[in-house]
């Protein structure tokens, strides 16, 4: 690693909304533990989003936005939208190019991607691939794993994909250096490939995310903790965490980012880069390796969002029922799309990776057909957009959301009952077979207290006028 006289520091923030609602308008509606405000992403909005970009704050961090807030504020919020996309350039070191800037990629559908099958986590990190290409008008460097939950096999479809490093917590690695800093490392995979690295400091993240409140300004903080950290940190250090963090989950910290980014760093000696600017600088040599599977509060097995827990106090077992229904339900659909696709001479999961610009609102799904497969005719055309639909609203259905919250009548997993219902639907309208004979009786079994997933599946097939076989 090169020798680096000079203290650096980068701040990365991660801001990101669960997707919910209708599942075939993306229409959120009224939410009444969002009042005053109309619902959670208003609110949320008015006091982390805005804010932070009225601040200039995204011009002074690296950050990544997920896709389905991207999408909502560009509708809801266009001036801070076009504040976020415009500040990815503001660190830019040849404008020509556009190598370089502020932003990050990240998965689609902000899935936990070792939990994924292999072609699913293809598939959301082509699509947050082409969604960033297409917002930000440059190919990413960077990409931000979900959860930071990682394995071997996604950092390897990362770089097959063009991508050049991620962020993890110091927790999920070994074989880092004494006061080594953030990296950025390397991380050896098969197929002589290889991915970037850059390590956050667990410790100072943790203040900043849960004591944010209690740290006495960002003054006071830098001078008397940060500083200090100078001597043990390596040339880089990195502070991550989610960008909510600043005026959302924290009432007016915006101001604390904005200070402590402009102003209090700086004068106790740090130089403020962003993550691309430093990797280009100071590209990766020492090698490490990650703990798999891992994420940065979870560190063994996800079981967070995999299997949940039997605790006596608190069983979320259901999580782990809701998900095999879910993969019985993919399985499923997945079936249906390979039996349409096989006479059509049509490679399925190679479509499906490039049908991100019909998601994306940049082609028309006839004109997608047309161009990726000219021999299918009109009819089947339409039988074929429906499979499509109908993966993309599956894939939605595992978002991390789904699992992060305790309770099994909470909207997230409600969500994904309903997402998966609207995906069996346009299928056997398409087809005409059958798909909800397994979703049931697999829902029965998602209980949780009084609930159960038959009855919410129940719910919203009223809700959102839902056709399903009976």
């Amino acid at each position: 690693m090169p020798t680096i006289e000079r203290s650096y520091l980068s701040v990365y923030g991660h801001f990101s909304q669960p997707p919910r609602g209708n599942p075939l308008t993306h229409e959120i509606g009224h939410e009444d533990d969002a009042a005053p405000s109309e619902n959670w992403n208003e609110r949320v909005a008015d006091r982390c989003y805005d804010p932070n970009a009225e601040a200039g704050n995204f011009a002074q961090i690296s950050y990544s936005v997920g896709e389905s807030l991207l999408a909502w504020l560009e509708i809801h919020h266009p001036e801070t939208y076009a504040t976020i996309i415009a500040s990815d350039h503001a660190a830019e070191v040849d404008e020509a190019k556009a190598v370089t800037g502020n932003a990050l990629a990240t998965a689609f559908h902000h899935t936990i991607l070792p939990l994924a099958r292999k072609r699913d986590k293809r598939t959301q990190i082509l699509w947050g691939i082409a969604a960033f290409e297409q917002r930000f008008g440059r190919k990413p460097l960077g990409f931000w794993l979900p959860e930071m939950a990682v394995d071997t096999e996604t950092l390897l479809l990362l770089a097959e994909s063009g991508i050049q490093y991620t962020l993890l917590a110091a927790q999920q690695i070994r074989d880092m250096p004494f006061q080594g800093g953030a990296g950025p490392y390397l991380v050896r995979l098969s197929r002589s490939r290889t991915i970037g690295v850059f390590v956050r400091d667990d410790r100072l993240s943790s203040e900043i995310s849960f004591n944010i409140h209690n740290l006495g300004g960002a003054g006071h903080w830098t001078r008397n903790t940060l500083g200090p950290a100078r001597k043990s940190s390596g040339p880089l250090l990195l502070l991550a965490t989610e960008g909510e963090t600043f005026g959302h989950h924290y009432a007016g910290e915006d101001q604390f980012l904005r200070w402590l980014m402009t102003h209090e760093a700086p004068a106790v000696g740090y130089t403020m880069t962003n993550l691309d600017t430093y990797f280009k600088e100071c590209p990766p040599s020492w090698a490490v390796k990650i703990h798999e599977p891992s994420s940065w509060s979870d560190q063994r097995g996800l079981a967070n969002w995999a299997t949940g827990q039997a605790d006596p106090k608190r069983d979320t077992t259901w999580k782990g029922a809701l998900r095999r229904a879910l993969d019985n339900v993919a399985s499923d659909l997945d079936r249906a799309y390979e039996d349409m696709a096989r006479p059509l001479d049509i490679e399925p999961w190679h479509l499906r990776d490039r049908y991100a610009p019909v998601l994306l609102g940049a082609q028309d799904a006839d004109a997608f057909l047309e161009e990726h497969a000219p021999t299918v005719g009109p009819d089947t055309a339409q039988q074929l957009k429906a499979m499509l639909d109908a993966q993309e609203l599956i894939q939605r259905a595992y978002t991390s959301y789904t699992f992060t919250n305790d309770a099994l009548d909470s909207r997230q997993p409600r969500y994904a009952i309903a997402c998966a219902a609207a995906a069996v639907m346009l299928v056997q309208q398409a087809t005409g077979r059958d798909m909800s004979e397994r979703l049931m009786p697999d829902l029965a079994v998602v209980i949780s207290g009084s609930t159960t997933g038959t009855e919410i599946l129940r719910s919203v097939v009223e809700e959102f006028n839902l056709e399903l076989a009976e």
